[in-house]
């Protein structure tokens, strides 16, 4: 169920039913809405779907932008959001390089290895 968000934050919904109220106003279809915003139509389309994550601040701002909605609201929004699903931690996104051990970001060497040879 990766990307399920059947249990949508108090936040997220709120977010989602504010960019879909500024769609409808706006007489736009989702295609329209990402042409003019300068984004993906996939990009608009999951930051409208109940069952994808939250979606980033600046997507956020660009739908806000267009369709003419407080992006400081909206985007406090998204940040509430995204705290309570656990994908951002309030001091920020991730964790510092130094905690993540190489195989778990698929870190390996740039060429083969080589040994050393060294002169006696």
């Amino acid at each position: 169920m990766h990307g399920k968000q059947s249990d949508d934050s108090p936040a997220l919904t709120e977010l989602r039913e504010r960019l879909a109220e500024g769609l409808a106003r706006a007489r736009l279809n989702q295609t329209q809405l990402a042409k003019q915003a300068e984004l993906g139509r996939t990009t608009v389309s999951e930051a409208l779907s109940p069952t994808k994550p939250v979606p980033s601040a600046e997507t956020v701002a660009a739908l806000a932008h267009v369709l003419r909605l407080p992006v400081r609201e909206l985007l406090e929004l998204r940040r509430t959001a995204a705290e309570e699903s656990g994908t951002v931690t309030p001091g920020g996104p991730g964790r510092p390089i130094g905690q993540w051990d190489p195989h778990d970001l698929e870190v390996h060497p740039a060429g083969p290895l080589r040994a050393q040879v060294c002169a006696p």
